[in-house]
């Protein structure tokens, strides 16, 4: 809403009707809302109770006790006697104009002599909002005449959040206004539309926008996932199946844990506030869990019964015990076990307090982990298993901690940093918590003792809570700091989602109760970890762009096409080793895909990775991610040309970061073969020296250049005449399940994605000139082609000797089911990391030798070399049959990828490629 000037108090005094003691004046009535201030000057402290009345009827009510600056320099009390007051509107739709008087609600007496008359502006104007488009809001305008020139505005609640001047001749418009990214956190909200100078609002509506704005199509794959499975519009009546389904299961008594579920449920959605019933429900029964859960408690049942209700609720595939830590309460909280079946109490003899309380229930704790959850927390699906899986990756981490979520679905914090000064941060603090920069696993300083994990055997090392704070607050900043003295890292996990009725426990209030030791606790924490923190960066946002991250050594923005999907193709699986192997060495990650789409399950693994992805609505464009974030990074590693050659400059011209350009194959070779193969085509080839021009001029331009095999960087080098930067990408190839025995497999394999031409004319080459001579001569023998992207047409193609698969969620049956793998490519360029992944299975292969380019395979060595149709009927045969050469091939490639691909040798390659720039590690 509009505030009066300065001058409106001077402008408006002859205006004033003092009834008796009573003041006061309407400024303003707009968008619904009428402005204005009242005062009474017998009690200038109280603030009044007032109504706005138009003609006999009472339109809106309110307190004048807005502060405003222009009352308290005219002398009218502390200036605390402003008021802005919705009104309702459909009261006068048919009006030309209305009289609006103020009237003290407890008196009744009118605080205006005479009504404060404002025009309707004739004809009416409607807004129907039509919904959420892209980070906008959809708006469409309506009048019987034209609409002329006015100013929309668009509010949340009462909040003005943009507004947008127009000017049509058009009596139906659609207008779109953009609305802020903290309002995009796919929660509904109330906006309103109005404009200005008219008093009505135009109209109402309930919108959610969500962060994520890739086309469910694209996202499918991760309904499974938290999070993804509410996107869709009709998540809601899908949940609602979902709830009567289970209802009626639990009324035919089919499972006892549906009808527990459905308590649980019932108990989390109905919520704490004001309950006085507490239906029993039971916690999962396991003698040996994984997660030991204490939740320390003081009375307040109703948030305890809340919270573990939460714990029961979520699903987890982690098993776990739940550990009551009850200081003495005198609430039901004495009768959990009671309600609350399998539930393991550890009770004081005498009121501990927090500190002491929780360190005292861990005895208790049988968990190879503890976790420290808040009684005024609720927690949501997969929140145990992400904590504990991050320290199942990695033994150097000795305890992560969740994403705490406000009430209002805000960021609460993302891990906390310790400033130079001692002073804590809560990272993202009322931040929309789909922001990029919040949601990748990162070392922090510490995490909130409202939920974090830690390992038993870390908890005992340091010697549990230190009781110097007892007996509460910075215990949980103090332990972070023992854990890392240990030589362990404290790792924050965005996708454990908790959410924390902060203040519930303790109150805000830090000279009152408890929460007076965190002012206490806070001057024995600085003068302990002084030497730990001091070198940690000065308070302030500008800063916490590069202190949020701890231990990190370089920082490299990486950009591709798209995210990388590593189980749809050979060139994402790696990308992923490729930003592995940059972590490796001690470097921070920061990958932005060329279309700015948030991958669903692909973009979660990146991050749970610890890379941070920047995507829409966040990021517009990647000159916008070069624009705001190229200052940070020492190194930009870009794959593919056609991505290269459309940043380089810029990069060049606007930082000293080295540019580490990765070809992933070289396209113009790719193409040139093919455009080879047949007749020459002059279009093709025009097309191909075009390619092989920009190609090339990106490898000049960049500080080193990356191939996948010496072939490719003998032509590269032969062009550009720079041999020192280039250098041969290594692949990383990850340890595989053994397979069966050579009886135990049938049929040969071929694996590609569809959206790569080389592999179609692999497939056509199959179909139509070795499958038919292989069936003559060994029907027995079938083929089975798996990919991604598989054509439909391709299904035709099915005969008794060919069987069309397409997409393999996992290779393990690819290439552990069938005998032989086959790879008949006759163009392409790069190493083929289908062929790569038979090796590391130790399946043996007969390849073309464009297909066996880069991965040191030989003929009669590790595998068979074919060409001609004939040559690949005969050698397929051979390997079919002969279990000695079988076997030969399989250990001889297992030797090479146990030399060439393993991840040790790629670090050490990748350390010498980024030294070779400037950019060096000390990991």
């Amino acid at each position: 809403m509009k505030s009066m000037d300065e001058s409106s108090i001077e402008e408006n005094s002859v205006q004033e009707k003092k009834i008796d003691h009573l003041l006061g004046h309407i400024d303003l009535f707009e968008n619904g809302v009428v402005s204005g201030w009242s005062i009474n000057t017998e009690n200038t402290s109280s603030p009044l109770s007032v109504h706005i009345v138009c003609g006999d009827r009472i339109i809106g009510s309110g307190i004048a006790n807005i502060y405003r600056a222009d009352l308290e320099k005219a002398g009218y009390g502390s200036g605390k006697h402003g008021f802005q007051i919705d009104v309702a509107d459909e009261w006068a739709i048919d009006e030309k104009e209305v009289g609006l008087l103020i009237v003290d609600a407890e008196s009744g007496q009118p605080v205006t002599k005479d009504a404060k008359v404002f025009s309707l502006n004739g004809e009416r104007i409607f807004a129907k909002i039509l919904g959420e488009e892209h980070g906008h809001i959809v708006i469409q305008l309506q009048s019987r005449n034209p609409i002329g020139k006015k100013e929309v505005t668009l509010f949340n609640e009462d909040k003005l959040i943009n507004h947008r001047l127009i000017e049509t001749n058009q009596s139906v418009l659609e207008v779109r206004l953009p609305i802020p990214l903290s309002l995009q956190d796919g929660r509904p909200k109330l906006y309103k539309v109005g404009m200005t100078g008219v008093p009505y609002l135009l109209g109402t509506e309930v919108v959610t926008s969500h962060p994520i704005q890739t086309p469910w199509q694209y996202l499918k794959e991760s309904f499974n996932k938290p999070g993804f499975l509410s996107m869709p519009q009709q998540a809601d009546s899908r949940y609602e199946s979902l709830h009567f389904q289970l209802e009626a299961m639990s009324e035919s008594s089919i499972q006892n844990t549906v009808e527990n579920l459905l308590t649980t449920h019932k108990v989390v959605v109905e919520g704490y506030e004001k309950r006085d019933q507490y239906p029993a429900f039971s916690l999962p029964e396991c003698d040996t869990p994984s997660v030991s859960i204490i939740v320390p408690a003081y009375n307040k049942f109703e948030l305890t019964y809340h919270c573990i209700a939460s714990i029961a609720l979520a699903y987890n595939k982690t098993t776990y015990e739940v550990i009551l830590a009850d200081d003495c309460s005198t609430d039901k909280t004495s009768e959990a076990e009671a309600i609350i079946k399998n539930l393991i109490v550890s009770r004081n003899p005498e009121n501990l307090r927090f500190l002491k309380s929780c360190n005292r229930a861990s005895a208790k704790a049988r968990g190879k982990y503890i976790i420290f959850l808040n009684n005024d927390t609720e927690v949501t699906s997969f929140w145990i298993d992400e904590l504990v899986s991050k320290m199942e990756q990695d033994t150097t981490i000795g305890m992560t901690g969740s994403k705490l979520l406000n009430l209002d679905g805000t960021l609460q914090e993302a891990g906390g940093i310790i400033w130079e000064n001692g002073q804590p941060w809560n990272v993202g603090r009322n931040e929309n918590p789909m922001t990029p920069e919040f949601n990748y696993a990162r070392e922090v300083d510490y995490l909130t003792g409202a939920a974090m994990c830690i390992r038993s055997s870390v908890w005992h090392k340091v010697g549990l809570f230190s009781e110097e704070l007892v007996p509460c607050y910075y215990e949980d900043t103090d332990l972070a700091f023992k854990v890392r003295e240990e030589g362990y890292k404290t790792v924050y996990t965005p996708h454990s989602v908790v959410v924390h009725f902060e203040g519930q426990s303790h109150g805000t209030d830090v000279t009152k109760g408890l929460k007076r030791y965190q002012v206490i606790n806070e001057k024995t924490f600085r003068q302990k970890w002084f030497k730990a923190f001091r070198n940690n960066g000065t308070p302030g946002l500008e800063n916490l762009k590069i202190e949020k991250d701890r231990n990190v050594d370089q920082r490299i923005l990486v950009i591709d096409y798209a995210s990388p999907m590593p189980n749809k193709d050979a060139g994402s699986y790696a990308a992923i080793q490729e930003m592995k192997l940059i972590q490796s060495l001690g470097f921070k990650v920061t990958f932005v895909p060329a279309n700015l789409a948030h991958f669903g399950k692909y973009t979660l693994e990146l991050q749970k990775m610890g890379v941070e992805v920047l995507y829409a609505p966040f990021y517009a464009s990647v000159n916008h991610v070069l624009e705001t974030r190229l200052q940070e990074m020492d190194a930009v590693y870009i794959t593919r040309y056609h991505i290269a050659k459309d940043y380089i400059s810029y990069i060049r011209e606007n930082s000293r970061a080295k540019i580490i350009f990765n070809n992933a194959d070289l396209h113009f070779l790719r193409e040139m073969r093919a455009a080879l193969k047949g007749e020459k085509d002059q279009l093709l080839l025009e097309k191909v020296l075009n390619t092989r021009e920009q190609e090339l001029s990106v490898c000049r331009q960049v500080d080193a250049i990356l191939c996948y095999n010496s072939t490719e960087h003998a032509v590269i080098t032969s062009h550009i005449l720079e041999a020192d930067k280039l250098h041969i990408t290594p692949w990383v190839l990850e340890e595989k399940p053994k397979g069966p025995e050579f009886n135990d497999r049938n049929g040969i394999a071929f694996l590609g994605g569809f959206n790569h031409t080389p592999n179609g004319e692999a497939v056509d080459y199959l179909v139509d000139e070795i499958m038919p001579l292989l069936g003559k001569q060994r029907p027995d023998i079938t083929l089975y082609v798996y990919g991604s992207n598989m054509p439909e047409a391709y299904k035709e193609m099915e005969t008794e000797n060919i069987k069309m698969l397409g997409f393999a969620e996992s290779l393990d049956g690819v290439f552990h089911d069938h005998r032989v793998f086959i790879a008949p490519l006759l163009s392409g360029a790069g190493i083929k990391g289908k062929v790569l992944e038979s090796m590391a299975y130790g399946l043996p292969s007969v390849l073309t030798e464009v297909a066996a380019e880069g991965t040191g395979l030989t003929h009669g060595i590790s595998t068979l070399i074919a060409q001609e149709p004939q040559e690949w009927v005969d050698a397929i045969i051979r390997l079919y049959d002969d279990e000695v050469l079988w076997n030969k091939f399989a250990e001889n490639s297992q030797t090479l990828v146990t030399e060439k691909y393993s991840f040790e040798r790629g670090k050490k390659v990748f350390r010498n490629i980024f030294s070779s720039v400037g950019i060096y590690s000390i990991k």
